[in-house]
């Protein structure tokens, strides 16, 4: 992977071309390293050619790493999936996922939009991947829009149903409910 940077030609000598995270782990100065799992660690199949060496030579420097990730997953689910594909998971102090914000976020309604949200959704979620589970939140999963005071969605391949089971949807010759 090359990062780059297009600019016009008087301005380029400002900036640096990079091929992978290594040269920058290499200066051991940064202490603190906000790392998207996908695309920059792994394919979704196999960790990049080098990125589980160049993550335990940070590691050596004192670097503190944390993964980000899009992934509507629990964070813990992430750490998992990067332990499944090698990489050492004591290497991370914590994974932050958009899943793991919304789920808090629905726990604590800890703020006036939040708090005023209602508690019966629509939920899109995943079915050959894992349905996401919304336990805990005491929300109301319904299955009629004209009821639900929000959709939550988490996935594109299925409905979540009031008893926690998925309906499968549609897409070419894929089920639909």
């Amino acid at each position: 992977m090359t990062a780059k940077c297009f600019v016009a030609p008087s301005v380029e000598p400002m900036f640096q071309t990079f091929n992978g995270l290594q040269p920058l782990a290499e200066t051991r100065r940064f202490k603190a390293w906000f790392l998207d799992q996908f695309g920059v660690l792994h394919d979704g199949k196999q960790p990049y050619p080098g990125a589980i060496s160049t993550l335990e030579k940070l590691a050596t420097t004192g670097a503190k790493m944390v993964i980000i990730s899009n992934s509507s997953r629990h964070a813990s689910t992430t750490i998992e999936k990067l332990k499944n594909l090698g990489f050492d998971s004591s290497l991370f102090v914590e994974a932050i996922t958009s899943g793991e914000l919304t789920h808090q976020y629905l726990h604590r309604r800890d703020n006036a939009w939040f708090a005023a949200l209602g508690r019966s959704c629509i939920h899109m979620t995943w079915s050959d991947r894992g349905a996401i589970s919304l336990e805990g939140l005491g929300l109301q999963v319904i299955e009629n829009a004209e009821e639900a005071d929000f959709i939550l969605a988490h996935g594109t391949e299925a409905l979540g149903l009031p008893s926690g089971l998925v309906c499968w949807q549609r897409y070419g010759n894929r089920e639909f409910c």
